[in-house]
């Protein structure tokens, strides 16, 4: 996920807006869109969007096309939709926390940090080994 900065989020959701009729731009309060226009005339970043494409395919941030959920939620959607969106996020916040508790559980640190020690300790024996072979190699070779 990138992190963008405001500006070129509020230059994506415009520009993508400015593709929406206006039955659902009208949902939307018009001192939010003025707001996110102001915010978006601070970008220097180019957008182009392809209308071949679905809004999830669009070259644009995860940050501006989350923005743009969230438009659609708070302004747009039916209660039926927003029932559905929120199972969604719901869900996709579940699968979220359950790779973070996969990633960080103490089992997964203690397998990782067990398979380095038992790397560090065959490492250790094997330097020893071959600290012994050179040793007896040359006493050997001295005694010969």
């Amino acid at each position: 996920m990138s992190m963008q900065g405001t500006e070129d989020i509020a230059k994506e959701v415009t520009t993508v807006l400015e593709y929406a009729d206006d039955n659902i731009l009208k949902k939307i309060p018009e001192k939010f869109l003025l707001t996110l226009e102001k915010v978006a005339e601070k970008s220097n970043k180019e957008i182009e969007i392809d209308m071949n494409k679905e809004l999830t395919e669009q070259e644009i941030s995860e940050e501006s096309k989350d923005l743009i959920a969230l438009i659609y939620y708070s302004y747009i959607a039916n209660e039926e939709e927003k029932i559905k969106l929120l199972e969604k996020w719901n869900e996709n916040e579940k699968k979220y926390n359950l790779e973070l508790e996969k990633k960080y559980s103490i089992n997964e640190i203690f397998k990782k940090n067990q398979n380095n020690t038992q790397l560090i300790k065959q490492t250790k024996i094997t330097k020893i080994k071959q600290l012994l072979y050179s040793f007896f190699g040359k006493f050997f070779k001295k005694n010969n």
